[in-house]
């Protein structure tokens, strides 16, 4: 049993590399321009032959979806840490937009992919999680300034937190459909702190506060 069962973990950890391998290879097909690269290419790719592929994927969609879970890891690893409430929150805000455009710039087909994502997939589930921290961080903030948050407040952040996300989202994936030129980085970044300001700055009002007067406030 004991022999049976380290050759079950040698396997398991061989089949989950090879996994990661197969997924490395589509994602680099795709910067390289192929937007729906077969599990043939993909295979040729990663150096496994095309019927090894189906030991590993049952099929297309399920290696699309493991391809859409680590275009958002690999997201997530720059975007999340940027998000972290450190300094006043409307620089916090505009380093975590910046992370984002800059990504989705860099890695246009990558965003594009990422995009084709079915509703409650791994993408919708990545984005689900960034709006709750921002909920989480807006509740903090708004606390720490000294206003009193009621239940229903609370509990009416997370729709706007939401919202904030899902509207930044669409703006860069039209950006990027766009070319990811006009405007550049920069005005775009600026637009996007813009709007977005504009929106929490509602909020503030409701409590008594503004983002002017929120500046140098702390942040835990």
């Amino acid at each position: 049993m004991a022999q049976t069962d380290g050759r079950t973990i040698r396997w398991e950890g061989h089949s989950d590399a090879q996994r990661e391998r197969l997924v490395s290879a589509a994602i680099a097909l795709i910067e390289d321009g192929a937007e729906a690269p077969t599990l043939a290419d993909i295979g040729r790719q990663a150096g496994i032959a095309r019927s090894a592929v189906y030991r590993h994927f049952v099929g297309k969609a399920e290696l699309d979806a493991a391809v859409q879970r680590r275009i958002f890891r690999d997201l997530a690893a720059e975007l999340l840490p940027s998000l972290e409430m450190t300094g006043a929150p409307q620089v916090a805000w505009r380093r975590a937009l910046t992370t984002y455009v800059v990504w989705a710039a860099d890695h246009p087909l990558l965003h594009r992919r990422a995009v084709l994502d079915p509703d409650g997939g791994p993408l919708q589930a990545g984005l689900d999680e960034i709006a709750r921290r921002i909920a989480d961080g807006m509740v903090a903030w708004f606390e720490a300034l000294g206003a009193f948050v009621t239940e229903a407040d609370r509990a009416a952040t997370d729709p706007l937190a939401h919202g904030l996300v899902g509207g930044v989202f669409a703006t860069v994936r039209r950006w990027v459909e766009l070319g990811a030129t006009v405007p550049d980085r920069p005005h775009l970044i600026d637009l996007l702190v813009e709007a977005t300001g504009a929106m929490i700055e509602i909020r503030l009002r409701s409590y008594g506060l503004s983002l002017g007067e929120a500046e140098g406030a702390p942040t835990s």
